[in-house]
């Protein structure tokens, strides 16, 4: 009887330890499809993977890049719903910055009383990270409420690759911008 016993709790902990891992691996395969395909301006074909992605609510980035997509289609309202989405969601390391980059961009296009707060909270989070001397230009148009966005969007989008390629080289390699303090001889 105790074998039996033993024998199905070890099916039941193998089963849920095989469906967690096919779910993450389905989620992040997802998420990196729908990632790729918008940097080839396949916006529609994204979202259907993403918003698969999307329903596994591992963590906010199947809904920061839904919103990526939805913004760069001029759909400012379904974009702001993926954001409030992904800022519910648990937050994920590599796009936590993109989704208050985009939040900031996307209020500003609804011209939200809000967005310069969302505006200042990008700059002070992007501040914390690795700056790009670019920040002083973001910083300059929070301060003076003149927003260029066509020039606003470069400059973050260039701000989140910059901090995105850097920190996947430390998370999966251990060298860039972020290893700096691990490096032999830091302590």
């Amino acid at each position: 009887m105790r074998k039996a016993v033993r024998a199905g709790i070890g099916i039941v902990l193998f089963a849920c330890l095989f469906c967690s891992c096919t779910t993450y691996g389905l989620y992040s395969r997802n998420v990196m499809v729908g990632k790729n395909l918008i940097s080839e301006k396949k916006y529609d074909e994204a979202a259907l993977y993403l918003t698969e992605a999307a329903g596994y609510n591992v963590d906010g980035a199947a809904f920061t890049y839904l919103a990526v997509a939805a913004y760069r289609q001029g759909e400012l309202d379904r974009a702001l719903g993926y954001i409030t989405s992904a800022e519910k969601s648990p937050p994920d390391m590599l796009t936590s910055l993109r989704m208050y980059g985009y939040k900031a961009l996307i209020l500003i296009g609804l011209k939200d009383p809000g967005a310069m707060k969302a505006l200042k909270e990008y700059t002070d989070r992007y501040d914390s990270f690795f700056p790009l001397d670019s920040i002083n230009d973001v910083k300059a148009m929070w301060r003076t409420g003149a927003v260029d966005l066509p020039r606003l969007e470069a400059i973050i989008e260039e701000q989140l690759q910059t901090h995105e390629e850097d920190l996947e080289l430390y998370i999966y390699n251990n060298v860039g911008f972020y290893a700096r303090d691990n490096r032999e001889g830091a302590y």
